[in-house]
């Protein structure tokens, strides 16, 4: 599917930084961009340095050396224009008004994105 940047509600981007999936404000880099890969009818979100964005069993944002299965693996929901990146256990990856990113069990507009194909 090619490479992707995801701007959320708040102007932040998600960015994978070291070990960690953080946002950064206001423009995108190598650290937003995400290779999107097919796996069936879920993809999985590989960082710039060939990591993996995962979801754990306590519900945190993580990156991974390797796919984790069902932790790596996530639908794209599209709604009105806007994405929403849906993973394990029917948790949505968030990013809340100060830039945290967690995970939510609710859709709303912290858990939607603007997606930008690069």
């Amino acid at each position: 599917m090619g490479n992707r940047a995801f701007k959320a509600h708040n102007g932040h981007y998600l960015s994978a930084e070291h070990d960690h999936v953080k946002t950064h404000h206001g423009h995108h880099d190598h650290h937003t961009h995400f290779h999107i890969e097919n796996h069936g009818s879920k993809v999985a979100l590989k960082t710039h340095c060939g990591k993996y964005v995962s979801i754990g069993d306590h519900k945190q944002v993580y990156l991974s050396h390797h796919l984790h299965g069902d932790h790596s693996l996530f639908h794209l929901e599209h709604h009105h224009g806007k994405v929403s990146i849906k993973g394990h256990h029917h948790h949505y990856i968030s990013v809340d008004h100060h830039g945290h990113v967690s995970t939510s069990h609710q859709h709303d507009h912290h858990a939607t994105f603007e997606e930008i194909i690069l």
